[in-house]
């Protein structure tokens, strides 16, 4: 027996200490529950961030496409502007007293010797208005003077407005 309890020993893996034992048995504690309001309050701040940044994408995809539409406003109203000068251009050159004498001697039309200007009576010009109707509305503007510059005075101040 002795035998057989020598081979047992022999056969039997050693039994480790109980000190080796607690050196690889893994350490457990009891941890406290950890509060969450910085995580919930660190994901609520990256909400708005992102919603900023959106926000911000957005509000620069507005400028620019608005942008995009002063730009071509601008460039019709430079156009128009080139094209009011043109026809600004072309009706100086229509109402040119040169361009104007020559067309009527085209016609066949000949210079007058002398000026004469005709007086009016006034009660005649007013029984003629009121007859006929007033043809415009600066019916006051009726020239009776024949001092040449104030008539050329009240010429340019007519026909400014035609401009």
């Amino acid at each position: 027996m002795a035998a057989a309890a020598r081979t047992h020993r022999q056969t039997a893996a050693p039994q480790p200490s109980k000190r080796a034992e607690r050196r690889t048995a893994p350490s457990l504690r009891v941890v406290e529950d950890r509060s969450r309001w910085p995580a919930v309050v660190g994901t609520a701040l990256l909400f708005v961030v992102m919603a900023a940044m959106l926000g911000a994408a957005i509000f620069h995809t507005q400028l620019a496409e608005r942008q995009l539409t002063i730009d071509e406003l601008e460039r019709e109203v430079q156009a128009e502007r080139s094209r009011f000068d043109e026809l600004r251009r072309d009706r100086a050159l229509l109402r040119s007293p040169q361009r104007i004498a020559d067309e009527a001697l085209l016609l066949g039309m000949v210079r007058g010797d002398a000026s004469r200007f005709i007086e009016i009576d006034p009660t005649l010009l007013a029984i003629q208005i009121a007859t006929a109707g007033a043809t415009d509305d600066d019916v006051s503007r009726v020239i009776v003077e024949t001092d040449p510059l104030d008539q050329f005075r009240d010429v340019k101040s007519v026909s400014a407005g035609q401009l």
